[in-house]
This record gives structure tokens, C-alpha cells and sequence, in this order.
């Protein structure tokens, strides 16, 4: 049982990591661009409480807005709002 655990730390673990990294870096490749993550973490911030700045809305494309009014899931909005962040660099 010992050599399962030593496996599974040292092999199995790191493996599903870079698989993580490299999937969602595939999916998302501008999230390595620093401004690209200030541009998601700012929507986010500024639509937390409700009410969102003009500037936040024109730093978005319309596509991606009319898609994030007609969503009903908080999760499905934030893989949209990482879409309009992360694929324009």
C-alpha cells in the first residue's frame, strides 16, 4: 500500500497537473498574458456588487455580452467573461 501512495504522488499527481495546465492553457491562451488576467479579474470585481462601468462593458465584445445576459448559470457567465478575456490578446 505504501508503494501505491509513493506512486500516486510522484507519478500520478504531477502528470494530471500538467495535463490541467496544458488543457486549459490550450483552451485559453492568452491567460498566460498578464493583461489578459487583469482584464478578467477586473470584470469580475466591478460586476460583483451588481452594477458594472461603461468602461468595463466596452472593454467587452457585444457578442460575448449578449451571451452573458441570456445565461442563467453564474459558472457558464464566467467561462464567457474568461472567453472575451482570454481569446482576444
Amino acid at each position: 500500500m505504501r508503494k501505491f501512495y509513493k506512486i500516486f504522488y510522484l507519478q500520478i499527481i504531477p502528470i494530471f497537473i500538467l495535463g490541467f495546465s496544458i488543457g486549459v492553457i490550450s483552451i485559453w491562451p492568452g491567460i498566460i498574458s498578464g493583461n489578459s488576467r487583469k482584464c478578467f479579474f477586473n470584470i469580475l470585481k466591478d460586476g460583483s456588487d451588481g452594477s458594472v462601468k461603461i468602461g468595463t462593458l466596452f472593454s467587452i465584445n457585444p457578442n460575448y455580452l449578449i451571451k452573458i445576459k441570456k445565461t442563467k448559470n453564474k459558472y457558464l457567465k464566467i467561462l464567457l467573461i474568461g472567453d472575451s478575456c482570454f481569446r482576444r490578446f
